[in-house]
């Protein structure tokens, strides 16, 4: 089983609650769950985790929420070696907004960038038409970390 870095963005709580049901899949599939508060970069270049997941809400017109940025400054300026990391992002946003989903892509696009293997393309929930993503999210991670861990 895998050792997984959970990591959340959240600005009212729904990605919390999310990433909290995250967890608990996880955990109950036998992985290993890491989650740093607040996010760090020593968390991400940990060689004994194999696997991170981003769970991660929009603010503005699609921004990452306050409490992700330190993090992704961090991804962008420094260069983390994460080359070792697979990786999801759960992206929380409204379709209403121009970006939508734009914090959750911002962190896969970084990731990328860095080297990590993408091993599914973001899942993007839509507040319109999905009220409780916390229902949808944890099956979903489980299905592609399992699928994908060697």
């Amino acid at each position: 089983m895998a050792n997984i870095v959970l990591i959340t963005g959240s600005v009212f709580g729904t990605a919390t609650i999310t990433s909290d049901e995250i967890e608990t899949a996880l955990t109950e599939a036998g992985h290993k769950v890491i989650r740093p508060d607040p996010p760090s970069l020593d968390s991400l270049t940990d060689e004994a985790s194999s696997w991170l997941v981003v769970c991660t809400s929009s603010t503005g017109n699609g921004d990452l929420p306050d409490d992700l940025v330190p993090l992704y400054t961090g991804l962008v300026n420094d260069y983390p070696k994460i080359i070792h990391l697979s990786y999801v992002v759960v992206a929380l946003g409204d379709s209403s907004y121009e970006n939508f989903c734009g914090g959750g892509l911002t962190m896969d696009a970084a990731l990328a960038d860095l080297g990590a293997r993408r091993a599914s393309e973001p899942l993007k929930i839509d507040a319109l038409e999905t009220t409780e993503p916390e229902e949808i999210a944890p099956a979903w991670v489980v299905d592609v970390v399992t699928s994908n861990d060697a």
